[in-house]
């Protein structure tokens, strides 16, 4: 057995694998100054020893080592750790003293489970993701790649950590968390946007494979936009086809692909694939995305190259989002997850947009307008300055909205009144 870095993180590593009767014959490290580490010897030029752990705890690090090695991976686990028999750990994972990981949660590759932490049911992380002592994640969350969650942090049910995010020590996560932030607090709130920081891991590769589920209308124009994408910028995506539950796999879908099959297919997938999730109805958008419970997919935002953000410095968005041309936000906008900017969107100062909104063409947002989760808001519809805007709500084309709904109502007309279709 060999650890590739020699650090405190290796410490405890080492404590695990001896605890476990597991013999190490020597660590690597790229810092020639350090030659043993308790009383093992540190060795500086890796020959393809194997089996190997990484004990590197910087998430970024331990990716790039990880992809530099060629290699068979080890995955340690504590002997006083509770792990289901109906969980699945990823090769190179560490899960430490005290940690418990519950029924069918699933842990990605070279992830760090740490001391006394919790993964509860059905939880779902990507690679490379650090979860710090006695930080307990509840039911069915999911953590993107990379992300650091703080010792001591509450994620609570049915959350979604973006990738490369931080959540601080000691927060209380009661709302998503987008992609590359940092984000504190009780309850937990986005601090600082760490896009430099994390450019490398968090963004795509120049070259990235790409599905598109659902074959219908939007999901044609969505392909139509990826290849404006591949056209104007470096970012190059490899539409591979689309994903549909109500059409046979092998149907054509206009000249952009064919289905490749359903939900079930999509959950089998064994390679990384960046998906879109384009289906027009706010809820099905939120069910589709509930039921990937695969750790390959990852939810790119497809941006329009005509999108114009006002301040880029103080606009926010999560993951999985669709923009098409002529969009427009001001400044101080945050967008949340999933949400379809369908053209000619307008998006005020102070515009807080939640996730799985459907803004149909259009669509104006005054500022400070707050907009909570599965809304669709009809063609050429207005929301007026400080209007807020709950869940589940519909707003009929042309409408005129003045004042605050009620959730779970349709609206209608200039201005905006309850309709009841009974």
């Amino acid at each position: 057995m060999y650890l590739y870095g020699a650090s405190g993180h290796a410490k405890v590593i080492i404590d695990i694998l001896e605890a476990s009767g597991i013999k190490i014959d020597a660590l690597f490290d790229d810092d020639l100054s350090v030659n043993d580490l308790l009383s093992i010897p540190v060795l500086h030029e890796w020959q393809g020893q194997s089996p190997l752990l990484i004990s590197i705890g910087n998430n970024v690090y331990r990716k790039q080592v990880a992809e530099r090695l060629n290699c068979d991976f080890f995955t340690a686990i504590h002997p006083s750790a509770m792990v289901s028999p109906h969980a699945r750990l990823g090769e190179g994972t560490v899960v430490m003293h005290g940690a418990i990981i519950q029924s069918d949660a699933h842990v990605g590759r070279h992830c760090i489970i740490n001391t006394g932490a919790t993964i509860d049911h059905e939880c779902v992380l990507g690679d490379y993701v650090h979860v710090s002592p006695q930080s307990t994640l509840c039911g069915n969350v999911r953590v993107g790649e990379g992300a650091w969650i703080g010792a001591s942090a509450v994620v609570i049910p049915g959350v979604n950590i973006g990738r490369w995010s931080v959540v601080g020590a000691g927060s209380v996560v009661i709302h998503d968390v987008p992609d590359g932030v940092v984000a504190y607090g009780n309850p937990c709130r986005i601090r600082k946007v760490e896009a430099e920081k994390f450019s490398g891991p968090c963004h795509p590769s120049k070259h990235q494979r790409i599905a598109i589920y659902g074959a219908g209308g939007l999901g044609r124009e969505v392909a139509g936009g990826i290849f404006r994408i591949n056209n104007s910028s470096d970012q190059k995506w490899d539409l591979v086809g689309y994903y549909d539950d109500s059409k046979p796999i092998g149907s054509p879908v206009s000249h952009y692909g064919q289905v490749l099959g359903g939900m079930d297919e999509l959950n089998a997938v064994t390679e990384p694939l960046a998906v879109a999730i384009a289906v027009g109805d706010p809820v099905s958008r939120q069910q589709i995305f509930n039921r990937i419970q695969n750790p390959n997919i990852s939810f790119p935002n497809l941006i329009a190259p005509s999108f114009k953000v006002l301040d880029n410095k103080t606009f926010t968005m999560g993951y999985g989002n669709i923009i098409q041309d002529g969009c427009s936000a001001t400044c101080d906008v945050v967008v949340g997850n999933f949400n379809v900017l369908n053209g000619s969107n307008v998006l005020g100062h102070d515009v807080v947009v939640g996730d799985f909104n459907v803004l149909m063409p259009g669509v104006r947002l005054s500022g400070s307008v707050e907009m909570g989760n599965c809304n669709m808001m009809g063609v050429d519809s207005v929301v007026l300055q400080k209007v807020h805007i709950g869940d589940s709500i519909t707003l009929g084309a042309g409408s005129v909205l003045m004042t605050k709904p009620k959730d779970g109502m349709t609206y209608i007309g200039v201005p905006a009144k309850k309709f009841d279709f009974k």
